[in-house]
């Protein structure tokens, strides 16, 4: 099923399920799921696109969710493969091979994206925010996208922001209890109530888990959920375990409204098989870290912006900077502390210009839909931010997952940045010049909903993206991909905090 909209229900928006037996091949592309506004909310398996088992005797193989943009719900679940509602059946009835990508959530009551009881599950290059808008919890405390009962499952690449939650929760990414070899790797997650990333044990041993290159921004912005969750937030319950977990590669941006610390570990842990390292914690609050023994650190490097002195907890006892607790534990070794005046932290997030090889993408020659000569110059009022993208087609005529990764967080940036007068230019390059005039190509742009994001085209370029001043400097450029997190750390620099209060509105002249 693809380049559909669909409207109105009341429990669904899409519901696909079963009775007995084994579905295979269930693919849904290039869709919108929209305004769902009825029904009554008694379980997780109701919202806009739900791909769930009818029986604990059925399930899916090699489903597919690619391109789908859903939002505005008075129901839980935003994108849903798996099903809640069956308890724990054993693994020989969890769905396999299972996908999410390039997709789109926003404005639902409870779940972002969800894999639940899979095997082989991926949620990848995919954005959801305004999660968890219910104001009195019935149903659960839900998160923007996360994963559970999940075997060989990878989160990558996703962008999490505005979550909330009526109770406890209210993060952008974690590994539930019920999971084996999951992974949250290259995430952006910013500005949520609750936690950046959380590993959770209840009931279960959560094994072999994955914490890989994330960037954690502002999180935290509920002062009762960053104190009892942090950024990272490592937790269990219910005679659950945590074996085998690697947090290594992170950056944390943390100034919450208390102190707070930015890691928090709170979970059983089996000795020895969890670590902390190589990861990096720019911190307004003092308190740094509160762990228990059974988690080993290494190589972490600690910058704390403010007066008086960082504090490390580990196990019952409480450090006052670096050289203590690494004397008197044995722990954080090859790890660096530094610490700045509370002033220097509006600079934490600039970076170095980059404006090496600008200069091809200004040479070009680009038309519009229209055919038109379109041109692009370092000159404007306004901050923009050029985006070249190689672009080619399947056999329904949509356009190739490369692209449409790299198209979901352009319009993610605009949604956020509009506003503050960011002006995105999306310039594709398609493998075939001829298609730059043809009815698949005019199809594919007007599928694309870009809500006011000029395009134009060139029979030259490769993938990149340029961000360019209002007086016309080139100040940061990427070559290839650029994520969500380089888009998103790059427009904090130098542009500001996004203007969420005016989400899509427009402020480009």
């Amino acid at each position: 099923m693809d380049s559909l909209d669909f409207s109105g229900g009341s429990t669904y928006g899409i519901f696909i399920s079963g009775d007995k037996g084994i579905l295979h091949h269930v693919h849904l592309k290039n869709l919108t799921v929209h305004d769902v506004l009825g029904g009554e909310m008694k379980s997780k398996d109701n919202g806009l696109v739900l791909i769930t088992p009818g029986s604990v005797d059925q399930h899916f193989d090699d489903v597919l969710v690619d391109g789908v943009t859903a939002w505005n719900t008075q129901e839980w679940m935003g994108i849903m493969i798996g099903g809640g509602k069956f308890g724990f059946p054993p693994e020989s009835t969890w769905s396999t091979n299972v996908v999410i990508r390039n997709s789109m959530v926003h404005d639902v009551q409870g779940d972002g994206i969800v894999l639940f009881r899979g095997r082989g599950g991926k949620i990848e290059s995919s954005v959801a925010w305004n999660t968890g808008m219910q104001i009195t919890e019935t149903t659960g405390t839900p998160n923007a996208i996360w994963t559970w009962m999940c075997d060989d499952c990878a989160v990558s690449q996703n962008e999490a922001f505005l979550t909330d939650s009526p109770g406890v929760d209210g993060g952008a990414f974690d590994i539930d209890y019920g999971n084996t070899k999951n992974s949250v790797i290259d995430n952006y997650g910013h500005d949520t109530q609750g936690y950046c990333i959380a590993v959770f044990g209840a009931g279960f041993v959560t094994r072999e888990s994955t914490v890989h290159g994330n960037v954690c921004v502002n999180n935290g912005r509920s002062p009762r959920m960053a104190n009892y969750q942090g950024a990272i937030f490592l937790y269990t319950w219910n005679g659950g375990s945590i074996d085998g977990l690697t947090v290594e590669n992170n950056t944390v941006y943390w100034g919450p409204y208390e102190k707070a610390p930015a890691l928090l570990n709170n979970a059983q842990i089996m000795a020895g098989t969890t670590v902390f390292r190589n990861n990096k914690i720019y911190s307004t609050s003092p308190w740094l870290v509160k762990s228990s023994s059974a988690l080993a650190f290494a190589q972490n490097k600690y910058t704390y912006f403010g007066a008086g002195k960082a504090e490390w907890q580990w196990g019952a006892r409480t450090f006052s900077g670096l050289p203590q607790i690494q004397q008197a534990t044995q722990q954080e070794d090859g790890s660096t502390f530094d610490q700045q005046p509370l002033s220097q932290w509006s600079n934490v997030f600039r970076a170095a210009s980059a404006r090496s090889n600008a200069d091809e993408v200004f040479s070009r020659k680009y038309i519009n839909v229209a055919g038109q000569p379109f041109t692009i110059s370092r000159t404007g009022k306004n901050w923009r931010l050029y985006c070249e993208v190689p672009v080619s087609f399947d056999e329904q005529g949509l356009i190739d997952d490369d692209a449409l990764k790299q198209i979901v967080f352009l319009k993610s940036l605009d949604q956020q940045y509009r506003a503050r007068g960011l002006k995105v230019v999306l310039l594709l390059v398609p493998e075939n010049s001829q298609e730059i005039r043809s009815a698949v190509m005019r199809n594919a742009i007007s599928d694309l909903d870009l809500n006011g994001i000029p395009v134009a085209f060139s029979k030259a370029g490769g993938e990149q993206s340029i961000l360019v001043s209002p007086q016309g400097e080139v100040v940061q450029q990427w070559k290839g991909f650029a994520g969500p997190a380089a888009l998103g750390l790059a427009a904090r620099a130098w542009i500001g905090e996004p203007a969420y209060s005016q989400m899509g509105v427009n402020g480009n002249e």
